[in-house]
C-alpha cells in the first residue's frame, strides 16, 4: 500500500469515530430535553393533569410490519448483537489489511466498537423494560380504582403501551384471565420477565383475589411512588454521567487517531516494525487501551443502573 492510501484510511477512521461521537451527543441532548419535560411536568402538573395528558399523549398500537422486510432487520439486529460476528469482522478486516500495525489496529478498533455497540443497545433496552414497567404499574394504579376488575383494567392499561416484551407478557397474562385461570398462573408470563418491578407487580396480580382492596391498593401505590421515584432516580444518574460518557466518547476517537497515526507515519511505522520488542509494545497499547474502554464502559453501566 502507498501513502495516499494509508491516508485515506486514517481520514476514513477519524470520520467514522467523529460520526459515533456526534451520534452519541445528539442522544445525550435528546435524553437530556426528555429529562427535564418530565422533570417540569411532575413539578408543575397535578396528579389528575398528568393522567389526562398521558391519555391524550398515548399513541395508538404500532402496526408490525410483516413480510420479508421485518425478518430482514429481525436477522440484522440479532447479527450485530452477536459478539462472534464483530469478531470474525475484525479478523477478516484484518486478514484483508495483511500489515503488522494496520491488521491489529483494525481488528482491536472493530472488535471493540462492537463490544460497545452491544453494550449501548443492551443498556438501552434495559431502559425501555424500565420505561414500559412504569408505564404499565401507573396506568394500572391509575384505573384500578374506577374499574375495579382486574381484567378490565388490565386490558386498558396493555392497549397503551408499547410493542415490547412486557406488552406481550402482559397481553398472555390477559388473555390466561380470560379462559377464567388462576390469577396465580396467569401471571406467570410476567414473572418469567427478568426485572424487579415486574416480578413484585406480578406477585400483587397474584394475589388479588386473596387481598382486601384497600390493602391491595395502598400496595399498588406504593409500588407506583417507588416506580416513579426509580425512574426519577435513573434520570438524574443518565444526565450527571453525560459529561463523563462525552469524554470517554473523545478520548477513544483520540486513541484510535494517535494508534492510526503511529501505523500510517514513516518514522512512527519504521519504529515500531523495527523489531519484536517494540511491535509488542505497539500491540500492548492496543491492549490497554481495549481494556480502558471496556472497564469505563461496565462503570458507566454500573452507576447507570444505580
Amino acid at each position: 500500500m502507498n501513502l495516499p492510501l494509508f491516508s485515506w484510511m486514517l481520514a476514513g477512521l477519524v470520520g467514522v469515530g467523529l460520526f459515533l461521537v456526534l451520534r452519541q451527543l445528539l442522544d445525550i441532548v435528546a435524553d437530556l430535553a426528555s429529562g427535564l419535560a418530565g422533570t417540569l411536568r411532575r413539578r408543575w402538573l397535578p396528579g389528575a393533569a398528568r393522567r389526562l395528558l398521558a391519555f391524550q399523549d398515548a399513541s395508538p398500537e404500532p402496526r408490525e410490519k410483516k413480510g420479508e422486510a421485518l425478518s430482514t432487520r429481525a436477522l440484522l439486529e440479532s447479527l450485530v448483537m452477536w459478539r462472534p460476528a464483530w469478531i470474525v469482522s475484525g479478523t477478516l478486516a484484518a486478514l484483508l489489511l495483511s500489515d503488522r500495525l494496520l491488521s491489529p489496529l483494525a481488528f482491536t478498533v472493530i472488535a471493540v466498537a462492537g463490544e460497545l455497540f452491544r453494550s449501548q443497545r443492551r443498556a438501552a433496552q434495559l431502559r425501555k423494560m424500565d420505561a414500559d414497567a412504569a408505564h404499565l404499574i401507573v396506568q394500572f394504579h391509575s384505573r384500578y380504582p374506577l374499574n375495579r376488575s382486574l381484567q378490565r383494567t388490565l386490558n386498558d392499561s396493555i392497549s397503551i403501551l408499547p410493542t415490547g416484551s412486557i406488552r406481550r407478557a402482559a397481553a398472555e397474562c390477559l388473555a390466561r384471565l380470560n379462559m377464567n385461570q388462576k390469577a396465580l398462573d396467569a401471571v406467570q408470563p410476567l414473572r418469567e420477565i427478568r426485572h424487579p418491578v415486574v416480578a413484585r407487580f406480578a406477585r400483587l396480580l397474584a394475589d388479588v383475589q386473596d387481598t382486601n382492596q384497600e390493602v391491595f391498593l395502598d400496595t399498588l401505590r406504593l409500588l407506583k411512588e417507588e416506580v416513579e421515584s426509580r425512574m426519577e432516580l435513573h434520570q438524574q444518574s443518565r444526565q450527571s454521567l453525560t459529561l463523563v460518557r462525552s469524554t470517554a466518547r473523545v478520548l477513544q476517537v483520540v486513541v484510535v487517531a494517535a494508534a492510526s497515526a503511529a501505523s500510517l507515519l514513516p518514522d512512527w511505522r519504521f519504529y515500531f516494525v523495527a523489531n519484536a520488542r517494540n511491535w509488542m509494545l505497539f500491540l500492548g497499547m492496543l491492549g490497554v487501551a481495549a481494556l480502558g474502554s471496556f472497564y469505563i464502559e461496565a462503570e458507566l453501566r454500573q452507576l447507570e443502573a444505580g
